[in-house]
């Protein structure tokens, strides 16, 4: 068990940090763009008594709409992959390989522990997103009008805003499904990217998911066309519905095209790490 845990502990070691400083910078622009958006709106004078009232026309979804946060979410994605899919590179005068070998852990163990690590990884940089979103959305619900405001703005937004409910999908469990399987497919995908680099092959499955996931993340409510609305929502979602559900295909296109690349790559990252034999010095 001792040895596993020095793996897992020497990929910390040589990407944690690079994880981080991704993380960070993207939750930050994020964070900048919105509070550009939500301060463009000023407050304003009126009434008999001259108070300050919020007079920002916008919902939070509008808000996260005219922000663009989502292309921060997307930029973030690929550095996070680029730097756990160079786990164990041996250019820059690391002695990765020799300190696994001194391990005495299998090659197939090995990328497996580092798949599963790429994907916490991936599960850690969705929570910090989610977090901040969810931060300053609370931060930016003063500064909205009464309308927009109200004590159910937050939760609706979470239906109603394609980021958001990516980030949050509540009762949509297809989608929680594809998040899980993204993550787990990208993690794997890495980890076979460089289990079979150290085989002189290539596994190059991972780039194109990461490219679509950083465009195709966002997803509306009921894009899923085997997932079920709730009737109690379709009072306050009927302009959403219509379209996302009924009118445009698009969505349900992409929610579909991610989930079965997610799969794909996924169990073809399996095969190249369970088809390769045992690591030689």
């Amino acid at each position: 068990m001792r040895r596993y845990c020095s793996v897992l502990g020497l990929a910390a070691r040589s990407t944690f940090w690079r994880v981080l400083a991704a993380t960070l910078l993207s939750c930050g622009a994020e964070a900048a763009l919105f509070l550009i958006t939500l301060y463009g709106w000023p407050f304003v004078v009126y009434g008999p008594d001259q108070a300050w009232k919020a007079n920002n026309p916008m919902g939070l979804e509008g808000l996260i709409a005219h922000s663009h946060i989502a292309l921060c979410f997307g930029l973030g994605l690929l550095a996070v992959c680029a730097a756990l899919a160079f786990l164990g590179w041996e250019g820059s005068g690391c002695r990765t390989g020799y300190t696994l070998r001194r391990l005495r852990v299998g090659e197939r163990a090995l990328s497996l522990l580092w798949g599963g690590y790429g994907a916490a990884c991936l599960v850690i940089y969705w929570a910090a997103h989610a977090g901040t979103v969810l931060a300053l959305c609370g931060a930016a619900l003063p500064r909205l009008s009464e309308e927009a405001a109200s004590p159910l703005s937050l939760f609706l937004a979470c239906y109603r805003s394609p980021y958001l409910h990516a980030l949050l999908p509540l009762e949509d469990v297809w989608l929680l499904a594809r998040n899980l399987l993204l993550c787990a497919g990208l993690g794997l995908g890495m980890a076979a990217f460089t289990h079979e680099r150290s085989h002189g092959g290539r596994a190059w499955g991972w780039i194109p998911l990461a490219l679509c996931a950083a465009l195709l993340f966002p997803l509306p409510m009921g894009a899923f066309p085997f997932g079920e609305l709730d009737p109690a929502f379709l009072p306050y979602l009927e302009h959403e519905v219509r379209i996302y559900a009924g009118a445009s295909i698009a969505p349900g296109l992409s929610a579909l095209l991610l989930t079965a690349g997610s799969a794909g790559v996924l169990v073809n990252s399996l095969i190249h790490i369970g088809g390769r034999a045992a690591y030689e010095k």
